[in-house]
């Protein structure tokens, strides 16, 4: 592909701005590559082509926000400033009806997730997701002020009788339906890194068994398995990306399952926030035990 007598490619290369946004949608992921993250939007763009607009606009936006405000350039390089802006715009566009009001909501919101991040990171404490589900919190309890109106999805997630639950709760972190798209994200994971990729893949495996079997006879644990799923895979891969050892992943995944089993039965939409609890909580343990060690 061509744009202007340039090669695709070579234009990518050639442009910091274009590689951080990229890697901004790759980083939900917790990657860094620039082709990863244009297969994520690919695939997204697949999915539902507003969705992928929507995770492309906020990463944009989120990208330029950070270089505006000159924040540190290899965190801006990386995509660290860019992925919330991307998974806010994503969560947006796949929740909410399109229109005037949700395009001017997604851009201020891409925005503050930038100034969020920052005060994260400026802490020394990975962001991960936490930007996004504060800002996806507000969205929901204001969305009619905000004139905006929620879409009536009809898929019902992923399933504890789905053979496929574990490639489901991969691609419903983008919220990706299809089992082939998801089974196409997996593919790119563990391409990029195929050990970390399937030791978190066997943490959401063995949610998923125990939920096969206790599910049947524990209707608030059927009624939270798609949220279960997707806490799961992102706490078992986020930390093993931290390098945390494999009983810890295991853990990891596990607390956040029981921490979704919690919200759910406060009836509260909390998106991604098992996660990132059960990650942060193993984080300050080890940061806590690494100074007391010195």
């Amino acid at each position: 592909m061509n744009t202007f007598g340039i090669p695709w490619p070579a234009l990518v290369r050639g442009n910091t701005f274009l590689r951080a946004c990229w890697r901004g949608l790759a980083q939900v992921y917790f990657q860094s590559d620039v082709f990863t993250g244009m297969a994520f939007f690919a695939i997204l763009v697949l999915a539902a082509p507003l969705v992928g607009l929507g995770g492309a606009l906020g990463s944009v936006v989120a990208t330029a926000t950070a270089g505006a405000l000159r924040l540190p350039r290899r965190a801006l390089r990386t995509g660290l400033y860019g992925y919330n802006g991307a998974l806010t715009g994503i969560a947006l566009a796949a929740l909410f009806e399109p229109g005037i009001a949700l395009a001017v909501w997604l851009v201020i919101t891409a925005a503050a997730s930038v100034a969020l991040t920052h005060l994260l990171l400026a802490r020394r404490v990975p962001a991960l997701t936490g930007p996004f589900v504060g800002i996806m919190l507000l969205t929901m309890a204001y969305a009619p002020a905000l004139g905006l109106a929620q879409r009536h999805l009809l898929g019902t997630g992923c399933q504890p009788s789905d053979l496929g639950f574990v490639f489901c709760s991969i691609g419903q972190v983008v919220f990706v339906a299809p089992l082939v798209l998801g089974l196409l994200l997996t593919y790119i994971l563990a391409v990029r890194d195929a050990r970390t990729t399937g030791w978190a893949m066997l943490g959401t495996l063995l949610v998923w068994a125990g939920a096969a079997v206790l599910g049947p006879g524990w209707p608030a644990l059927a009624a939270q398995i798609g949220g279960i799923g997707v806490n799961s895979f992102l706490a078992a891969l986020g930390l093993g990306m931290f390098g945390f050892n494999v009983p810890a992943r295991i853990a990891g995944a596990i607390a956040a399952s029981l921490l979704c089993l919690l919200f759910g039965a406060l009836a509260w939409p909390y998106f991604t926030l098992p996660f990132n609890l059960a990650v942060w909580g193993l984080w300050l343990l080890r940061e806590r035990s690494r100074r007391m060690a010195r």
